[in-house]
């Protein structure tokens, strides 16, 4: 059986913080139903949110914005931001931002205002009056110190100023070199007078700044010549002493003269040295040549020599005759020998031709080694003579080094002396306006298109804000998921309130009794349709064919739980089940005094009529449903156990003696029925309830009241049970509020046929 121990429910000292430490997620449908629930109040606030941005326009002075564009040149020079190197001009974005600043900067207001006459304008300075000036004027008597004015006058400047910037926009467009300076105001031509202006006083104060700077250069440029100047005239003058002093001759700009003869001595060695290395090359050559056995077939043309080459032609004639003869004639021929004769003769010329040339070659081979030893001996002499003067060459070359720095200073610094000449005359600005403003054709604030769905969603996220809270706040126990995570306990559903019509023909004490049978007046009424579910939900706790004590209590009184009794068990009785209603309400007796026909104070026509049957008998041999006669009709009734009834089942002498006979009785009638619907007084303040709670199979707590019963009301009313162990089915949520639906409501024809 799915039932609710109260004792593990309110009694588990840890149930709060399992519940807090717990994983909660919220689906689509959570989100979906906070939206339905609060779609009302979300709406209205987003009206409201509408309504104040429609009353903010309609209320706020439009203003126009006119601007006005310019153009930082990159081309007019900076001295500091100029590569000396290089000469590029470099401006970064920290550059554009500092000029953003200067257009915003309080020179370039106090510029403006001066010029247009703005500390009398009423839209700046609110009609000019300073208010410190008006406070002063009340305690101030006689005429005004002349110190007081000026303070006034600074103290009104100061005003203008912070009110005149807070108007004014600068902007860089894009990563280009041009600025945007906007300026708002009511009046479109006044902004676009002011944003000229600005843009007017900025370029001024450029070029302003550039010749006061220029000036300033041009004085210490000239200082900083003349004194370069005098120390690059004494430094030539000292290097040409020390050049005469020490007899260092300069031959053109390059070297001196010393420096020349031996740069030429040196090529003329190295020649020389080329030369005995060709002509002793020469000569191995030769003589390689002639150390060979036959000297026909390996003699150099390339010798350039006459007689050398005509022998060598008659060898080659020689040697191929002899080849010829050797192919006709066998060795020993008169005329092969003839032949090798004329070739010995002809080797033996070669031989002293060769001899002549080795000889030539020897003596060239002389002539180069004696020059080349007379050209060392000049050069050693020569280096040996110049040795003396290479510390004086390092010193002077010092002294030039410096004598041409202070030069090449002096230069840079008279061009720069130009420069600054030249700008001093005609100063350039470095920014110009490339669009002037104009006046602009629409106001720039309030926005419709801006200001309307802002305040739109400022209303909405309002309404959502305070929905949240509501529902964060609230901790009524109307909500199924709140009871079940805060508690740990089902709702059984929600019962709407009974709403029925006056029937004709009935007692008026009777009326306030048709809703202890509604589900048969009304089956299709929505109290019919929720009480249904309810019975459902109870039955699903039991298993089939068992039989079933159920007690029906409240919190407190008054909310409803006996009308939810005796109709559940008229639901009960209508489908054939074996019911019996037990008024264990021993404070109220609701339900006993009904079935007493002189207890109520009406008769058994209403009694019947209110299908509620009277005091239950104990005989066993009597049927368990009440059958009774009505018009001559069989009326079939839920029987109910009174409170009279259990009493007298007591032992005299026991003054709480009830309890325990209640308990014997229900004991016995399990037998006899399949379901008991015992109804109870409410069991905050009723100690009778709690004990008699421990006797059933589960309770239903009707909350008649669940908008106002909050989660902890609920939790210390569960908690005075103590660690009685009671299974709680569930809760049901009385008189709620729900999607409504017609109502089923009584004509005279309608009841004249339940009638019959």
């Amino acid at each position: 059986m799915v039932v609710h121990d109260i004792s593990k429910i309110v009694l588990d000292e840890n149930f709060e913080a399992k519940r807090s430490s717990g994983q909660e997620s919220i689906s689509f449908r959570d989100v979906s139903d906070f939206l339905r629930r609060h779609l009302i109040r979300i709406g209205i606030c987003g009206v409201i949110g509408l309504a104040l941005g429609a009353f903010y326009i309609l209320n706020t002075a439009p203003t126009f914005t006119a601007t006005v564009r310019l153009v930082i040149d990159p081309e007019q020079g900076r001295i500091a931001s100029q590569d000396a190197s290089t000469g590029t001009i470099i401006i970064e974005a920290a550059e554009i931002a500092s000029e953003v600043e200067i257009v915003k900067s309080e020179a370039i207001a106090r510029a403006v205002i001066e010029q247009l006459d703005l500390t009398n304008d009423p839209e700046i300075v609110g009609g000019g009056v300073s208010i410190r000036g008006m406070i002063g004027s009340l305690f101030s008597s006689g005429a005004k110190n002349s110190d007081d004015d000026k303070v006034d006058d600074e103290y009104l400047m100061r005003r203008t100023m912070a009110a005149f910037l807070s108007r004014v926009t600068v902007r860089r467009v894009g990563q280009s070199y041009v600025l945007e300076i906007g300026y708002s105001s009511t009046d479109p031509r006044k902004a676009a007078k002011t944003a000229n202006a600005i843009a007017g006083a900025y370029i001024r104060t450029g070029m302003n700044e550039r010749s006061d700077a220029a000036r300033s250069g041009a004085k210490w440029l000239e200082s900083r010549l003349i004194e370069v100047g005098a120390q690059a005239r004494a430094a030539a003058m000292t290097v040409e002493e020390f050049r005469a002093k020490n007899d260092i001759t300069t031959v053109g700009t390059a070297s001196t003269l010393d420096q020349q003869q031996l740069s030429e001595l040196s090529s003329q060695m190295l020649a020389a040295r080329a030369a005995t290395a060709a002509e002793s090359a020469k000569l191995m050559t030769l003589q390689q040549l002639m150390s060979k056995d036959t000297l026909v077939a390996t003699v150099n043309d390339s010798l350039d020599n006459p007689q050398i080459q005509k022998l060598n032609e008659e060898m080659r004639l020689a040697s191929a005759k002899l080849d010829n003869l050797k192919t006709r004639y066998d060795s020993g021929n008169p005329a092969i020998v003839a032949a090798e004769a004329d070739i010995a003769r002809l080797d033996a010329s070669l031989r002293n031709e060769f001899l002549r040339i080795e000889q030539f070659y020897k003596s060239n081979v002389d002539i180069a080694k004696t020059r080349e030893k007379l050209l060392e001996s000049e050069l050693a002499s020569l280096t040996a003579a110049g040795a003396g003067k290479n510390v004086a060459r390092v010193e002077l070359s010092e002294m030039e080094s410096r004598a041409t720095t202070y030069r090449s200073m002096y230069e840079g610094i008279l061009q720069q002396l130009i420069g600054a000449l030249q700008k001093q005359s005609f100063p350039l600005g470095k920014a110009r306006i490339v669009t002037a403003a104009t006046a602009p054709l629409g106001k720039t604030w309030p926005k419709p298109s801006t200001i309307m769905p802002f305040s739109l969603m400022f209303g909405l996220a309002t309404g959502l804000m305070l929905s949240v809270l509501r529902d964060g706040l609230d901790r009524r126990v109307s909500s199924s998921e709140r009871l079940r995570a805060e508690l740990g306990i089902t709702s059984l559903g929600h019962v709407p309130m009974f709403r029925s019509s006056p029937r004709p023909h009935q007692p008026p004490i009777a009326s306030t009794m048709l809703p202890l049978r509604s589900v048969l007046d009304m089956p299709y009424s929505r109290f019919s349709e929720a009480l249904r579910g309810v019975k459902n939900s109870v039955d699903s706790a039991f298993p089939a064919n068992a039989t079933a004590v159920i007690g029906v209590t409240s919190v407190g009184p008054g909310e409803g739980k006996t009308t939810i009794a005796a109709n559940l068990a008229q639901l009960y009785m209508n489908e054939g089940t074996s019911v019996l209603l037990v008024d264990a309400d021993f404070v109220g007796s609701r339900l006993s005094r009904v079935t007493t026909e002189d207890g109520a104070g009406f008769g058994m026509e209403s009694l019947r009529i209110l299908g509620i049957a009277g005091q239950y008998s104990r005989r066993r041999s009597e049927a368990p449903q009440h059958v009774e006669e009505f018009d001559g009709k069989a009326v079939r009734c839920v029987p109910v156990l009174t409170v009279d009834q259990t009493r007298k089942a007591a032992v005299a002498h026991q003054r709480y003696g009830h309890l325990p006979a209640l308990k014997s009785e229900l004991e016995l009638l399990r037998q006899r029925y399949k379901v008991i619907i015992v109804d109870m007084s409410g069991f905050e303040d009723s100690a009778d309830t709690r004990v008699i709670c421990t006797y059933l199979d589960g309770i239903v707590v009707v909350l008649g009241q669940s908008d106002k019963m909050t989660v902890e009301r609920l939790g210390e009313a569960l908690a005075t049970f103590g660690k009685s162990r009671v299974a709680l089915l569930g809760v049901i949520s009385n008189r709620s509020d729900g999607p409504r639906r017609t109502n089923i409501r009584w004509d005279r024809k309608q009841w004249r046929k339940f009638r019959k």
